[in-house]
């Protein structure tokens, strides 16, 4: 036809290689499997996206959708206000991992707190303030958290008793409270004791200055006119500290009439040896008389300068500040001293 060749299609398959004829049949297979990944991709992308499970997608499907990213967005906002807003619940008072903080504020629930859904039913919520955990106890919840406030619950700011973690004493009479109790235990110690008498008296350490003048004789020889001796006197100074007490004054007497001594119930005291050792010499077979003992207010108060100073930080952070800083009442107390006599 026209003088073309018609290509027979039969023959040139009869004549290509085995090797050809392997390549194309692999070439179909591949072709095959491919047709039939992508059904099943497109098959497999129908369904995911079929929310309502009936083979196709529709208007339904976008709702549903839809409705499930808002709810991840509920979901993650909820958890972000759970982080920020740290409500605690009346449950999580007797959660095993739930700790109270040292230090507590008493407070109306704010404004943040109430008008979010996360913190309904919440009996506080706890804070970090520059490195001082607070938890905040909304008013009208304090009753449920199973805890005594000195002096009542109309002060803000409380920290835990060093020997009691169920009592929180109010920040400014802090230092006050420990000062009544621990010399009423004082008291009492004597009491038990069989004391017919016994005095504490408060007194400060304060370091005192001595300057000390010396003088001393040296002589030398030297060239002159006429030749001598020359003597001469060199003064000198140089000053020394030392702690001393002042004059004090008395905190509490009171006079007995004495009995047996039975064992007394240590709080404040428990840890101090001059206290457990009068006690051992008073109930064992030595006779004592009288005792005096110098007791370090410090040992005694549960707290140190450097959590102190951590207290005034976050006061700061609050601008809560008064006129005298917590720092400087825990300062006061290392340089106080009970002297404690007592007599049988």
């Amino acid at each position: 036809m026209d003088g073309k060749k018609k290509i027979d299609f039969k023959k040139l398959g009869e004549g290509l290689s085995e090797k050809a004829r392997s390549g194309i049949e692999t070439a179909k297979d591949s072709a095959v499997k491919a047709k039939n990944a992508v059904s099943a991709s497109a098959e497999s992308f129908v369904q995911s996206i079929d929310q309502t499970g009936d083979g196709k997608f529709g208007l339904d499907d976008i709702a549903e959708i839809k409705r499930q990213f808002q709810e991840k967005q509920r979901q993650a906002k909820l958890k972000r206000d759970l982080n920020a807003l740290n409500p605690i619940f009346k449950h999580n008072l007797t959660d095993g991992d739930f700790l109270l903080s040292k230090m507590v504020r008493i407070r109306q629930i704010d404004k943040k707190h109430a008008s979010n859904q996360i913190c309904a039913g919440s009996i506080g919520h706890e804070t970090l303030v520059k490195d001082v955990r607070i938890v905040t106890i909304y008013t009208d919840r304090a009753s449920e958290w199973g805890l005594q406030f000195y002096p009542d619950i109309n002060q803000e700011f409380y920290f835990v008793s060093p020997v009691d973690p169920n009592l929180y004493i109010a920040i400014d009479e802090f230092f006050d409270y420990l000062r009544m109790a621990r010399i009423g235990e004082l008291q009492r110690i004597a009491q038990d004791l069989g004391a017919t008498f016994f005095k504490v008296t408060i007194k400060e350490k304060k370091k005192t200055l001595h300057k000390k003048s010396e003088s001393a004789e040296t002589s030398g020889s030297f060239l002159a006119k006429e030749k001598g001796l020359l003597s001469a006197s060199i003064k000198g100074e140089h000053s020394t500290t030392s702690d001393e007490l002042t004059e004090g004054e008395i905190a509490a007497q009171s006079s007995f009439e004495g009995h047996s001594p039975i064992r007394p119930k240590l709080v404040y005291y428990r840890n101090e040896p001059q206290i457990n050792s009068l006690i051992e010499m008073r109930l064992g077979e030595n006779v004592l008389t009288q005792q005096h003992l110098s007791l370090k207010c410090a040992r005694s108060s549960g707290i140190t300068e450097k959590t102190a100073a951590s207290i005034d930080a976050a006061f700061k952070t609050l601008n809560c500040t008064g006129n005298t800083t917590f720092t400087s009442e825990a300062q006061n107390e290392t340089r106080q001293v009970f002297e404690y006599d007592i007599v049988f």
